[in-house]
């Protein structure tokens, strides 16, 4: 009998080992181009810099209490996410394991803000239609994945969603795409009015909409206009950056592409690469003086917060990750790869949009029973060529480990899109 309780019920695949972004199952050697399927070993597995780092630390101690006692790779990691940003965040607060509890997280540290300021009626949070943001109650009651309903009378009655940003979904005939933004940014005022802009804490978005919609980038000064209106009514600008941020998209942070400072940045499966979980948010050490001043303590902690492994794991994995050679190889190969998909496949009836930045990209395809098309296309790639991608719903999403190279990425490609167009000749 199996004692185990699962997610799913199907066969799961017996890993032996794991080495670069390749997994070895049943003797058979798998190239992974989602990076552990969660889009977490973004830099592979088995890195010896990484793997020392953690065992160094194991021989000092694998954890002290962030309340209480100071772990000195704690302060050299933050200098690291501060210092090669572009944006003007200034503190790191480390929350715990996973990306729904760096969310949750930066929405109490939203609220305790407005709280210590003395605007105690703030406690509403505005979230987006097509996102998601980790499994805890609250990351949930602001997101809209499929299947989560069932959890809406957990929810806090304090929360609501506008539109998703998806201009090829969203726009009106002939609007532009600076004016679809400007749009955008109009309806979040409205919501923000119809609530009252005294009751409103936050706004919560993935800087790019990520694994559910597929990659979204956002459309042209989208954020530059959401932040104005944030700015105009005292509401947080919270941003999503577990999927996109630290290195994935080619930059540390996400919205340094759009260059925009919001209040709060939260992050994790990045932080550490899949090595150890950790997560945390980046925010401003005002907030940070006005809580302490107001309440004496930051009214939040979990015991894994600033895991000491954890802090050792992402400290290697953001020496790495910060080094121009690693961010020109995502930005030169995600560029590559997207021009090969849109130069062999753009003409093709199924052929909708390719889009992302870096090495979190996706394609899309318009057919008939779009999942299974989809499904069937990662049997055949595993089956075939022994290539794990991520192909359902409506698209095949990228997310491949920053150190991939030309040479994976041309075999990858060859085979994807020799697939591709022999699957799609028999689906009618």
């Amino acid at each position: 009998m199996n004692n185990t309780f699962r997610n799913f019920r199907h066969k799961f695949l017996n890993i032996e080992k794991a080495e670069g972004i390749y997994i070895y199952s049943n003797r058979k050697k798998i190239l992974d181009m989602t990076a552990g399927i969660s889009s977490f070993q973004i830099l592979g597995w088995n890195n010896n810099f990484i793997n020392n780092a953690i065992k160094t630390q194991m021989k000092l101690f694998s954890h002290i209490c962030y309340k209480t006692f100071n772990d000195k790779n704690i302060d050299k990691l933050s200098n690291i996410l501060i210092k090669n940003a572009d944006h003007k965040l200034d503190a790191v607060y480390y929350s715990g394991n996973s990306g729904g509890e760096a969310c949750e997280a930066a929405m109490k540290l939203s609220f305790l803000t407005h709280q210590a300021y003395g605007q105690k009626k703030k406690k509403w949070f505005i979230g987006r239609d097509q996102s998601y943001h980790g499994i805890g109650t609250d990351a949930i009651s602001i997101a809209e994945r499929p299947g989560l309903e069932i959890y809406k009378s957990f929810f806090s009655k304090f929360r609501d969603r506008v539109s998703q940003n998806h201009y090829l979904y969203e726009r009106y005939a002939g609007e532009s795409e600076e004016d679809y933004s400007k749009r955008c940014a109009i309806e979040l005022e409205k919501k923000i009015l119809k609530l009252g802009p005294e009751n409103v804490s936050g706004f919560v978005g993935e800087t790019m909409m990520g694994g559910l919609i597929g990659d979204v980038e956002p459309s042209k000064n989208y954020w530059k206009y959401i932040r104005k209106v944030c700015d105009k009514y005292n509401v947080h600008l919270i941003l999503d950056e577990c999927y996109c941020g630290l290195g994935t998209n080619g930059k540390l942070y996400c919205c340094d592409w759009d260059k925009i400072t919001p209040d709060f940045i939260f992050v994790a499966k990045a932080l550490s690469a899949g090595y150890v979980p950790m997560s945390a948010v980046i925010t401003r050490k005002k907030y940070e003086q006005k809580i302490l001043d107001k309440f004496g303590r930051v009214l939040h902690s979990t015991t894994n917060q600033g895991h000491s492994l954890g802090i050792a794991a992402s400290l290697a994995c953001q020496k790495i990750i910060t080094k121009k050679k690693t961010l020109n190889n995502v930005n030169y190969i995600g560029n590559y790869m997207r021009k090969v998909i849109k130069d062999e496949l753009g003409d093709h009836e199924f052929f909708f949009d390719v889009r992302g930045r870096g090495l979190r990209f996706s394609f899309e395809y318009r057919c008939k029973n779009k999942n299974q098309f989809g499904l069937k296309l990662k049997e055949i790639m595993f089956k075939k060529h022994h290539i794990l991608i991520s192909g359902k719903w409506h698209r095949v999403c990228f997310t491949p480990a920053l150190i991939i190279n030309k040479e994976q990425s041309d075999l990858v490609l060859d085979k994807f899109v020799e697939e591709f167009k022999k699957l799609s000749k028999s689906w009618h």
